[in-house]
């Protein structure tokens, strides 16, 4: 195995974290559906411990919610997509800084009042967060002869 190729592999790792975690949430329903519970609920239960899981705020698919909310969904969802983009250290934490703020604002505008429950707008806001996160991780990453290879 080549250098290059090891890289590869790795990041493939890294890619398929956040993936996962996307799936194993959006398969729960489906999972809830066809009775399967023993998979079910250590899934549901594992997701609660990251996740208020509140149903008002999660996409439903087969009758039930995901298993996590909105904002958590569009953060592992954006970390995934984060991890198949390059960007400077310095602009991948502007980014960060940026997305961040939004998603705080949009949380206290929403616990005072100026605005309701937005899951569209909570879904975007944290794949935008998820993919800020993703670059800042990355490109603080030593970087291998193979990535810097890539990279120029």
């Amino acid at each position: 195995m080549t250098v290059e190729s090891h890289s590869r592999v790795d990041f493939t790792c890294w890619f398929l974290a956040p993936a996962l975690l996307v799936a194993a949430a959006a398969a729960t329903p489906l999972l809830l559906s066809r009775g399967y519970i023993a998979i079910w609920y250590p899934l549901h239960y594992g997701f609660s411990l990251v996740c208020h899981q509140r149903p008002d705020r999660s996409f439903y698919l087969f009758g039930a919610p995901i298993a996590v909310c909105a904002r958590c969904l569009g953060i592992y969802l954006g970390a995934a997509i984060g991890l198949l983009l390059r960007t400077s250290r310095s602009i991948a934490l502007r980014l960060l800084i940026v997305t961040a703020s939004l998603n705080l604002l949009d949380g206290l505008t929403e616990l005072v009042g100026p605005h309701g429950n937005w899951m569209k707008v909570r879904f975007v806001l944290g794949l935008a967060l998820g993919v800020a996160g993703a670059l800042l991780i990355l490109s603080s990453l030593p970087q291998t002869p193979a990535r810097a290879a890539t990279i120029s």
